[in-house]
Formats: C-alpha cells, sequence, structure tokens
C-alpha cells in the first residue's frame, strides 16, 4: 500500500517538456497535458528499511485512465478509473479490485486524472527548474519536488510523513501522444486470484 501511496503522490507530478526559459510557467504547463507515456526508474528509500529499486512504463490519458506497470524485479500493476483501482501483483499471483471512491487514501486520483487540479490540493512554489509542492492537507505526504533538465523534467522526489523518500527518474517521455487501448489492458494469469473490496 505504502508503494501506491508514494506513486499516486508522484504520479500527478508527470509532466510535459518545458520551454528552456526562466519564465517557464511549469504549473500551466503541467494543466496542459493530455496524455502521457513514459518509462521509469523508481528507488524507494524507505526509513530503517533501506532502498527498493522498480523499473517499469507508465501510460496516462487525463481524465480517462493511468497505468503504472512494474517490470523489474517483478511484475506489478496498478490500472487506475474515475471509478476504479485495480492492482496486480505477481509474488501474490492476486488482482485486487476496488471502487476508487470507497478509498480515502486515494484522495488524489482525480488529480492524477487531470493534471489542471494540481492546484486545488497543492501550493507551489517555482525556483529556477524546480517546482515545490506542498499538499494542503494531511496527506501523509510532506512535499514533491519536480526537477527540470535542459527543458525536461529529469526527476521527481518527494518525501512522506515518516521519512520515506522517494525519487523516480524519466526517460523516452511523450507527451500528448495518442496512447492506444492496448497499452493499458494487461493479460493475467489464468490461476489469478481476484478479490473485490
Amino acid at each position: 500500500m505504502k508503494k501506491l501511496l508514494s506513486l499516486l503522490f508522484t504520479l500527478v507530478c508527470f509532466t510535459a517538456f518545458a520551454e528552456n526559459k526562466d519564465n517557464t510557467d511549469y504549473m500551466k504547463q503541467l494543466s496542459a497535458v493530455k496524455s502521457l507515456s513514459a518509462e521509469f526508474k523508481q528507488v524507494n528509500n524507505l526509513k530503517d528499511y533501506g532502498e527498493d529499486i522498480y523499473t517499469g512504463k507508465v501510460y496516462i490519458n487525463m481524465k480517462e485512465k493511468a497505468l503504472w506497470d512494474y517490470i523489474e524485479p517483478y511484475s506489478s500493476w496498478y490500472l487506475i478509473t474515475n471509478e476504479t483501482i485495480d492492482h496486480y501483483d505477481e509474488i501474490n499471483n492476486q488482482l485486487v479490485k476496488m471502487k476508487a471512491k470507497d478509498y480515502k487514501e486515494y484522495a488524489l486520483l482525480q488529480v492524477l486524472m487531470d493534471f489542471s487540479q494540481l492546484s486545488k490540493s497543492f501550493t507551489y512554489e517555482q525556483k529556477k527548474n524546480t517546482l515545490h509542492l506542498k499538499p494542503k492537507s494531511d496527506a501523509g505526504l510532506a512535499y514533491i519536488n519536480i526537477v527540470f533538465k535542459d527543458g525536461l523534467i529529469s526527476e521527481i522526489n518527494s518525501k512522506d510523513n515518516t521519512g520515506n523518500l522517494t525519487t523516480i527518474s524519466l526517460s523516452k517521455v511523450e507527451i500528448d501522444k495518442k496512447i492506444s487501448d492496448s497499452s493499458f489492458k494487461k493479460k493475467l494469469p489464468g490461476d489469478v486470484n481476484i478479490f473485490n473490496q
């Protein structure tokens, strides 16, 4: 669950390319994004537990759906829509199906599906190449920083209220290009255990 919460808090902050100008309004650019796909490397530094590293791909069609697809070190994915959250975990061979409205901890789902809502949930300050975000309400998160390099987003780092750090590096980012429906479809093993919550 902590992995997903970190994801949701950081995933809302993926963004489009930025012009290489000092006066670029990154929050305005976030609001204009219609779709995004990228490869990612996620490093979680869990206080008192050490470091976990994950890699995979992310696909988002704004206001519609998002897929966070872990490939390494094992298969795990979250398919999120405005109504549902499906989580598959290869280690436990299970799919958990949830209604988004029933889960308070997923309050940022609407933001995830519509970046233009970011300013409603976060206060923000832009300094040079970094956008600093702080949640307006206690959501278990201390901050999110989005770092840009050469006009492109290069890193998203966040810290939760217990001191856990998450750093996400993006590569092969594509903005506002059509994402096929097949990108959001994941094949499940025939013997998968399905739980409805």
